[in-house]
């Protein structure tokens, strides 16, 4: 019997990207299923949904890449449009590279990108962005200086100077 727990929330896969759209990319996943017979392959599908708008999947990612995801929710495959077992999260994104070369405390350079209301998002490099509070005298392709003050859920929290 199968169970939930065997191929979880929170574990870690190795996943082929088969599709990339703007909002979307779906991944295809193996896995060995161990039962009476032996052993059995079975292919499952997941999709990380990209919910930053500036993020372009298309410069990061490439048809057939192999890409290490981790489960953030299951899904009934018969229940969605696109018969999806799995909600997934690439390991490394952009800014993850980003922090790793940058790490907290930093003292980087951006470009203001757009300005709605009371925040701006800050272009820090290809495909790393990061929203904070709008600063006084600010306008859109204006080089700051910002700090790095958290990462948290692949999202950088900055001190603009």
């Amino acid at each position: 019997m199968k169970t939930k727990s065997s191929y979880g929330i929170g574990k870690i896969f190795t996943a082929v990207v088969k599709k990339i759209k703007k909002d979307k990319i779906f991944f295809d996943i193996k896995q060995l299923l161990f039962n009476e017979d032996g052993q059995e392959e079975i292919t499952r599908k997941a999709a990380f949904s990209i919910k930053q708008k500036h993020f372009n999947p298309h410069l990061f990612f490439k048809k057939e890449k192999i890409v290490d995801v981790r489960v953030v929710r299951l899904l009934n495959p018969r229940k969605n449009a696109c018969f999806l077992d799995y909600e997934v999260v690439p390991c490394t994104l952009p800014v993850d590279e980003y922090i790793k070369a940058h790490p907290i405390g930093t003292m980087v350079q951006g470009t203001i990108e757009t300005i709605t209301g009371a925040t701006m998002t800050i272009c820090l490099a290809p495909n790393v962005y990061a929203v904070t509070k709008r600063c006084n005298h600010a306008h859109t392709g204006q080089i700051i200086d910002c700090k790095i003050d958290r990462f948290h859920n692949q999202k950088i929290s900055l001190r603009v100077f």
